[in-house]
């Protein structure tokens, strides 16, 4: 979800939990909220301004019922091959399952994250990674860029056109794999 959708729904919730708030408290007996509801809608400066706070809720309440109806498409994938029959695609879920194959060949890893994606030169992969203290990172990169490499054009057929890693941390009570 990006940054926009995201601040939506945060201001959607907030605008709802007010109000939510606010109807808990009037049914309990409080007679504030129905004090401000009367002051809000005295004057007709007043009711304008309720109306366009109504207007920007109802077009918010509508994008997010728009983006909660959205179905999700099928899952994306890189064209391997086209050809006179038809094209052959890779999910990127099965591109990352190849690199998890890749990366167990390689000793020292804790951790790994991968991210793909597709560019006119060929994929590119970013690793998020996180290594024992004890190896060499410069030495551990490089045969990780190499097998990495080396499968995903051998099984997958693909073009690589870079390998990016971040080695993020030395944690040394982590264990296993992380990701795809």
């Amino acid at each position: 979800m990006d940054f926009t959708r995201r601040f939506l729904f945060f201001i959607y919730n907030l605008i709802f939990l007010i109000l939510a708030g606010a109807a808990i408290c009037a049914a309990l007996g409080w007679n504030k909220p129905q004090a401000y509801i009367s002051l809000a809608l005295s004057t007709p400066q007043n009711r304008v301004s309720v109306g366009l706070v109504a207007v920007v809720i109802l077009v918010l309440a509508i994008v997010m019922l728009a983006n909660g109806l959205r179905f999700e498409s099928k899952p994306k994938s890189i064209v391997v091959r086209t050809a006179l029959a038809g094209d052959v695609s890779i999910t990127i879920s099965a591109v990352k399952v190849i690199i998890m194959k890749a990366v167990r060949k390689v000793e020292g890893i804790r951790e790994i994250e991968p991210s793909i994606t597709n560019s006119t030169e060929g994929i590119k992969v970013y690793l998020h990674t996180a290594i024992n203290p004890e190896y060499s990172v410069p030495e551990m990169t490089k045969d990780i860029q190499t097998i990495v490499k080396q499968y995903l054009e051998e099984i997958g057929g693909l073009d690589v056109a870079e390998i990016k890693i971040l080695v993020d941390d030395f944690n040394e009570n982590a264990t296993g794999y992380r990701g795809a």
